[in-house]
């Protein structure tokens, strides 16, 4: 661990990718509350709204890791790619300009049928309704064949088609990229600076669920650029290819473990 915190402080730059491992939905999982209330209301529109609540609910941990971490890193020059849905990374301490998330998450609405690139505030009144609601059910018999939605919680729809209003984020049929697009181009211009630069590449919790956006990338670089180490951390995909033997570590751990044990270094 503290040959790794050597490579991060000589590195000229540091590119973090976050998987979906460290997604407080992935988390969630493991929480027989969630699932009980997943089941009672998973084929309602409601659904999207409890996760959104549930991270909020239980996201501390993940902030407080993050908060960690982001200390590790200031004054450094970083970008962070997050394929976590959960937003956690924009409220730890890093700096929201050294952040992309391309599969959006729980703070913006779109259209559900994707009419135009225009994105919404979520309505805080229905994640309040949705809360106390999803209290009830937690003290009831109800079972999602009985589930009746309350009169009182009405859906947001789109001001300009009338269709339903849902997150903007990949789960989304016609999912609105708008939302994540300026800052791809602001990474992508950050990556034009790692040319013949020593990068940490520190790859954390990516599986193969969007390959094309972290994982392949980050071997692509560390192939190409010749002063570049990955660090991959995950607790079954840790592996390099062979093209890259010798341009990295492969850890096999969870990546939250990962993270803790490494702030306690630094």
């Amino acid at each position: 661990m503290k040959q790794i915190v050597e490579k991060i402080n000589e590195a000229d730059l540091i590119l973090i990718g976050l998987g979906e491992e460290l997604d407080t939905l992935t988390l969630l999982k493991h929480d027989s509350q969630y699932q009980r209330r997943l089941e009672t209301i998973e084929n309602s529109w409601l659904a999207p709204y409890m996760e959104s609540v549930e991270i909020k609910k239980h996201g501390e941990e993940i902030k407080d890791l993050y908060t960690r971490f982001s200390n590790c890193l200031k004054g450094k020059n970083y970008f962070i790619v997050s394929l976590c849905r959960d937003g956690l990374v924009r409220e730890s301490g890093f700096d929201a300009e050294r952040i992309v998330e391309p599969c959006g998450g729980y703070g913006k609405m779109q259209c559900s049928v994707g009419c135009s690139a225009e994105l919404y505030d979520v309505p805080e009144d229905i994640l309040r309704q949705v809360e106390g609601y999803l209290n009830e059910i937690d003290t009831s018999d109800v079972t999602k064949k009985e589930i009746d939605i309350p009169d009182y919680i009405k859906e947001p729809v789109c001001p300009h088609c009338g269709k339903p209003l849902v997150f903007n984020n990949v789960a989304a049929a016609h999912y609105v990229e708008e939302g994540y697009l300026p800052q791809w181009s602001v990474y992508k211009k950050w990556l034009q600076g790692t040319v013949n630069k020593k990068v940490c590449l520190l790859e954390l919790g990516v599986g193969m669920k969007y390959p094309t956006v972290i994982r392949w990338p980050f071997e692509k670089i560390a192939f190409y650029n010749q002063k570049a180490e990955l660090i991959r951390v995950h607790d079954r995909l840790y592996q390099l290819t062979e093209e890259i033997k010798g341009k990295g570590i492969g850890i096999c751990r969870k990546p939250e473990e990962f993270m803790k044990e490494l702030s306690n270094v630094f």
